[in-house]
């Protein structure tokens, strides 16, 4: 996080940041290995709906090969109610996806995250 914030002035002026929204980013397809979200989705699931989160998900794969979401709680630390259908709406639309635990805690059972791609042709039946 250091290196991050030591670097983000001089990585703005240069042109290594780019600010853009979510669920339409200005990147071509396939323009990053890994994009990442953290603390905004499922961290808002009362504010932000299901269609939403899919539709950003899906963005997120589009301009990376996976996509890693995290933590997969809501605000008040429970497990948001959109995982499971989340989860299972982008399996039908032909996606990878699992939850992972991870050796990182930023607060107490903050630990899972969400990872998704998209599968290969061969093996989603397209």
């Amino acid at each position: 996080m250091q290196r991050f914030l030591d670097d983000f002035s001089s990585g703005w002026g240069a042109g290594r940041y780019r600010a853009a929204t979510l669920p339409s980013l200005p990147f071509e397809d396939r323009a990053f290995d890994l994009a990442l979200c953290s603390h905004f989705l499922f961290t808002y699931s009362d504010q932000l709906s299901m269609d939403f989160h899919v539709a950003a998900i899906e963005e997120m794969c589009r301009v990376a090969r996976e996509a890693r979401v995290f933590p997969v709680l809501e605000s008040y630390g429970g497990t948001s109610p959109l995982l499971e259908p989340i989860i299972s709406t982008l399996r039908q639309r032909g996606y990878a996806v699992q939850t992972r635990l991870v050796p990182y805690e930023f607060q107490r059972g903050r630990n899972r995250m969400l990872i998704a791609s998209h599968m290969p042709a061969e093996s989603s039946g397209a």
